[in-house]
């Protein structure tokens, strides 16, 4: 294993808000020499105000311990460009040395820095230590240890990562449930104290390592670099998304070639839109290097609608484009369909939901209009189905006929001086004379259903039977065309028992034709009684 990855100094001060957001990467530029040098860089720490670049410098012999020493150095903004770095000699000592993260209070402008804990007498690096500094002065103050109950670690190698809001701790380290060489682990801080570790999962953790955490500012997502899930080469920057809890994450997912390579990447942070990140692509030491993040692009698209074409008709239909995002994108439809495109719709409005896979949410309602209704226009109506040979309705998984008939009481509710008939229909197959009867009989079915059970007015319900004597419309997909099944074409059909039995119930439906449009409750006369009887089928 590498001996630099050893010392894990992120901070995190990210202000952009994003929800696993994956963003595309500027070129990778290597910060210019004096920052980088001879020697070995890593572990950039960004201050709050973006003017103090804290990071560790090692192979450098002018460090308090040595050239195998680890000291911290830092650098300071000076016109856009960086000054010529110097050891932060009030923190450094003859053992390793890293800022794990930097805050300012604004309410009492003190600076605080986190710490490796090499300051006691045997400069134990299982704990991390405090220093603070005062506005206005130049010294660093050593303060004291954080109390982090059972901190063991049985490995070689610890490091730290922790949250702008100074909450939440994560720690890289080899312990007794580790699912690698080091696994990721958190101690939360609630009313001063901070609580036992906790093994982060076995999503976020591999048979490999992971090192250098990096939460963001919302502390829903962690940067991470690991050895151990597919990626470009010894160790690369991966993202993953927290799902609730501190122990369930998503699948962490690889930053991608510009933050990796086939060398060594780690101690990635992100401060606003500037990436920075230590790598040894360039030569055998690390480096810092930094790039622009570039937000994904924004989840847009376009919708092409077909309004139905008859009143209470249902071929209306609704089409999505989208036009840019990160695929893969899932749709919701209020109507229950999970896909792009709806067909056979019916006037109304349909609310849809599109989420693509960094998370960017649309949420839009889409109408579907149908003409104005006039007199003598045919009703399809949703649905009606019968036993054969009977007025019986179908009610089963796939056919809900007493649905389809509330669908018609709201119609007439929508437009109440509306009147209508009810048409039913049989198939060819019986006598015509019994067609006819069963035919009347299931239209007073659906009457008797609507009067008795839905309350609507009978007055404006005419019950009419045709028997067999108008067969429907189907679209022949062998002809492509439209062709009326008659008993003669159904025959045809014979040696395909489904589709045999499929177009006879296309015969055996029921419809609506609009008889007026000024139905007055005061004058209309009382509804036959006839309407409500059924009468034998002969023998």
């Amino acid at each position: 294993m590498d001996f630099n990855k050893y010392i894990l100094a992120i901070c995190c001060s990210l202000s952009v808000h994003f929800f696993g957001q994956l963003y595309e990467f500027s070129k990778a530029e290597r910060f210019r020499e004096p920052l980088n040098s001879a020697a070995e860089e890593s572990n950039a720490v960004l201050a709050p105000d973006g003017k103090t670049l804290y990071f560790v410098r090692t192979y450098e012999a002018k460090n308090a311990g040595g050239i195998y020493d680890q000291d911290i150095w830092y650098s300071l903004s000076t016109n856009h460009s960086w000054s010529s770095p110097k050891p932060l000699a009030p923190l450094n000592n003859k053992l390793h040395n890293a800022v794990i993260s930097a805050h300012k209070s604004q309410e009492d402008s003190l600076s605080r820095l986190y710490l490796l804990a090499n300051y006691s007498q045997h400069g134990s690096r299982k704990g991390i230590s405090t220093a603070e500094q005062k506005s206005g002065d130049s010294l660093w103050t050593l303060k004291r240890k954080l109390e982090i109950p059972y901190l063991d670690v049985s490995g070689k190698y610890v490091g730290y990562g922790m949250s702008s809001d100074e909450t939440v701790l994560i720690i890289s380290c080899e312990g007794a449930d580790s699912e690698g060489e080091e696994d990721l682990y958190f101690s939360l801080k609630t009313d001063g104290e901070w609580s036992e570790l906790e093994h982060m999962g076995a999503t976020i953790n591999s048979p490999g390592y992971e090192i250098s955490p990096f939460l963001n500012a919302t502390k829903d997502t962690l940067f991470f670099s690991s050895n151990g899930f597919k990626g470009f080469g010894n160790a690369d920057v991966f993202y993953s998304v927290k799902k609730g809890k501190w122990n369930s994450w998503s699948k962490p997912v690889n930053l991608g070639a510009t933050i990796n390579t086939a060398y060594f990447d780690a101690y990635f942070s992100l401060y606003g839109n500037k990436a920075i990140w230590s790598s040894n692509r360039a030569g055998s030491d690390l480096d810092l290097w930094t790039s622009l993040a570039l937000p994904a692009p924004k989840l847009m698209y376009s919708v092409v609608t077909k309004d139905v074409s008859t009143f209470q008709g249902n071929d209306g239909s609704i089409s999505v484009l989208i036009l840019s995002g990160v695929p893969p994108y899932k749709y919701l439809w209020s109507n229950g369909q999970n896909i792009p495109n709806l067909t056979n719709l019916r006037k109304g409005e349909y609310k849809l939901t599109i989420i693509d896979s960094i998370g960017q949410k649309i949420q839009e309602s889409i109408n579907i209009n149908q003409p104005e209704v006039q007199e003598e226009s045919i009703i399809r109506f949703p649905n009606i189905q019968y036993q054969f040979g009977s007025w019986e309705f179908i009610t089963d998984s796939s056919v809900n006929c007493t649905d389809s008939l509330r669908a018609i009481a709201k119609l007439l509710e929508d437009y109440p001086k509306m009147t209508i008939e009810l048409i039913s229909h049989t198939d060819s197959r019986g006598e015509t004379e019994s067609n006819q009867i069963l035919s009347e009989n299931r239209a007073k079915a659906c009457y008797k259903f609507l009067v008795t059970q839905l309350h609507v007015d009978p007055r404006r319900i005419v019950p009419v039977g045709k028997g067999e004597s108008n067969p429907a419309l189907w679209y022949d997909p062998d002809q492509g065309e439209y062709t009326r099944l008659t008993e003669e074409f159904i025959l045809l059909k014979k040696d395909n028992p489904p589709l045999f039995e499929y177009l006879n119930q296309l015969n055996r439906r029921t419809e609506g034709k609009i008889l007026s449009l000024d139905f007055d409750p005061t004058t209309a006369p009382n509804a036959p009684q006839e309407y409500m009887k059924f009468q034998a089928i002969p023998k």
